[in-house]
């Protein structure tokens, strides 16, 4: 009987870890608003099936699905595709949100839509310019209007981008004090996409094709190209999923030591 107790262990911890296998969790929730994109749900599904091309495993996960994820996965890839974050991983606390503690911790986020860390669970709950600071210390991103051409860091990492014209641009002159940054388009003055760390951040945040109301944001189909191109050519080597069978083979063999005394 004891015996059949511990394998019922090893059986549901199986399962649990492998729902978190995923290389990277794409975050889309239908019961929270779309923000800064035409097409939200469209623009999550189609980021999924650019990453199937690059043999990147990913998953589109609700509220409490990516929190789920990002605990299981300290140095995991989690990706928000509709200008939203869920207040299960920020809310404005600072130190006490998920997303602060994991991009220190090594995970990578991403972001796209209307300026990352404005709002979180409904556009009533506003952080403004103070979310930024909330998580990185200074407002990045501002509200110039430009048109940011891709540098050579760009293009080798992303082939098909192309010149655009962003509304919620990076400014480098806030990354330039403090922090280490990859610039994949700007002016000289402002960058977008663009990734960015502090100096105590062992993750990085990719502010990817921000711009407000999606007036001026490329394609979906265009986006999701480039978004797959830059994680598979520069990120997903960083990011370590969970490993079912490894992970199994550690638990299992403290199981049978248990179950043996």
């Amino acid at each position: 009987m004891k015996r059949l107790f511990i394998l019922s262990i090893a059986f549901c911890m199986f399962l649990t870890i492998s729902a978190f296998a995923q290389d990277v969790a794409i975050f889309f929730d239908a019961a929270l608003p779309v923000v800064g994109l035409n097409d939200g749900p469209g623009f999550a599904n189609l980021l999924v099936d650019q990453l199937k091309k690059k043999n990147i495993i990913a998953e589109i996960f609700d509220s409490n699905g990516v929190a789920d994820y990002m605990k299981a996965n300290p140095k995991g890839i989690m990706l928000v595709s509709q200008g939203i974050f869920p207040g299960t991983i920020f809310a404005n606390k600072g130190k006490d949100d998920l997303i602060y503690t994991w991009l220190r911790g090594g995970g990578i986020g991403g972001f796209v839509g209307d300026y990352p860390f404005y709002y979180w669970d409904n556009t009533n709950n506003v952080a403004g310019g103070g979310g930024q600071q909330k998580i990185f210390g200074v407002t990045v991103t501002n509200g110039n209007v430009v048109n940011v051409i891709p540098t050579e860091l760009g293009k080798k990492y992303m082939p098909s981008i192309k010149e655009w014209t962003s509304n919620r641009p990076v400014g480098l002159a806030a990354l330039n004090n403090g922090f280490e940054f990859e610039s994949y388009a700007d002016n000289k003055a402002d960058a977008d996409p663009v990734a960015y760390r502090t100096k105590d951040m062992k993750g990085w945040f990719i502010n990817f094709h921000t711009s407000c109301c999606g007036t001026n944001v490329p394609g979906n189909d265009q986006m999701a190209k480039e978004y797959a191109e830059l994680i598979s050519n520069r990120f997903i080597t960083k990011a370590k999923a969970v490993e079912p069978m490894d992970k199994l083979s550690m638990t299992w063999g403290q199981i049978k030591v248990i179950s043996n005394q």
